[in-house]
């Protein structure tokens, strides 16, 4: 009769404590590291789809204004902003999606800049002027919005010169200065 020995291999069949600890600090310092990683990519992500929505929504305002030959307008306020259309010598308000009031959250925070010979927006009677002004031409007035988050200061910059279509972008606007040769 031969006596079958077992195989000192065959006897550990489960794994030892140290080597499910190690397995569980090695998927612990990659959550963390992905929770950090998209904690810190959500801010400028985030604050990319609040510039493109304002400037796509400011396009949009510029084809119905020529399609329905009307002057609109975009009153920018610190958290929101929002379209109106002049008619029978009063601005009303758009209520209807897409053009209904969008309110940022209380991280971001909106502040526009007329560029070149504009004046500011005023109040006529109970009737504010917006602060952007939309011509069934097309032309807008020259602007520059930034959008800004509150906690990381980062921002972002929508600007037109009135004729050409908004764009979003890192840097302030910086007119194209051509030198002048004599």
């Amino acid at each position: 009769m031969t006596r079958i020995v077992p195989d000192q291999r065959s006897r550990s069949r489960g794994f030892t404590l140290l080597e499910l600890l190690t397995v569980l600090v090695i998927i612990a310092i990659l959550a963390g590291a992905l929770v950090l990683n998209y904690t810190d990519s959500s801010v400028p992500r985030t604050l990319n789809t609040q510039s493109e929505r304002f400037m796509l929504l400011v396009e949009l305002a510029r084809q119905k204004s020529t399609l329905q030959n009307e002057v609109w307008g975009v009153h920018v306020h610190s958290d929101s902003y929002g379209f109106s259309s002049y008619t029978s010598n009063e601005w009303f308000d758009h209520i209807d999606p897409p053009f209904s009031s969008p309110t940022l959250t209380e991280e971001y925070s909106l502040r526009v800049r007329l560029l070149g010979n504009t004046s500011s927006a005023s109040q006529s009677g109970n009737n504010v002027v917006p602060d952007l002004i939309i011509y069934p031409s097309g032309e807008v007035t020259p602007f520059e919005v930034m959008i800004v988050h509150r906690i990381t200061s980062q921002s972002r910059y929508i600007f037109s010169d009135g004729i050409q279509r908004a764009i979003v972008s890192k840097e302030p606007y910086r007119p194209v200065i051509e030198d002048k040769d004599d």
